[in-house]
């Protein structure tokens, strides 16, 4: 038997107009999804000599990008206008999901001037956060609380304007911070 021909499918026309929205302007957001209560995995991140776990960022807010590639333009411009904000009590992670990175994390950190933020390669990190969310992807951010808890997450950020992301980020993080005051 000889298969039918696949029906040929209508091409959109590229030049068709946008609609545009009526009422309010809609805040941006640096996340996706607010979420309740996840609790974060129990994860290690291997960096120069040892792995830092999750235990030794308790009382902070942690803010975690997976990326693709460590020497990408998006990770580069991320990483370099994260160090320069004052993050308090805050701890910014750049994960590579690619594991050949970590042969190249001390360059990366050396040539962008990386103090403060943490910088790794460990796919099995982002395989112990897909296991608790499934709709996340690479690159994509979480930012877990203080007491351990994921709150937010962007399953997709890549082709953001990082400085706006970065602003829009510690907004977010000051507002969390004077939740739990409160």
């Amino acid at each position: 038997m000889i298969p039918k021909k696949r029906p040929v499918r209508k091409q959109i026309p590229k030049n068709v107009p946008i609609p545009k929205l009526k009422g309010e302007k809609i805040q941006p957001k640096p996340y996706s999804i607010e979420i309740n209560k996840i609790l974060a995995p129990d994860f290690s991140i291997p960096v120069k000599n040892r792995k830092i776990s999750k235990e030794e960022f308790n009382g902070n807010n942690i803010i975690v990008v997976f990326v693709d590639s460590l020497f990408s333009p998006f990770t580069e411009a991320l990483a370099s206008k994260v160090e320069k904000l004052n993050l308090k009590r805050t701890k910014f992670i750049i994960i590579s999901v690619n594991d050949s990175d970590f042969a190249f994390v001390e360059t990366f950190k050396k040539l962008l001037h990386i103090k403060k933020t943490i910088v790794s390669a460990d796919s099995y990190v982002f395989k112990q956060f897909k296991s608790k969310i499934k709709e996340i992807s690479v690159p994509s951010m979480l930012i877990i609380d203080k007491y351990g808890f994921i709150r937010y997450f962007s399953p997709h950020i890549e082709g953001e304007n990082t400085e706006k992301l970065v602003l829009e980020l510690n907004e977010l993080l000051k507002s969390l911070n004077k939740e739990k005051k409160g």
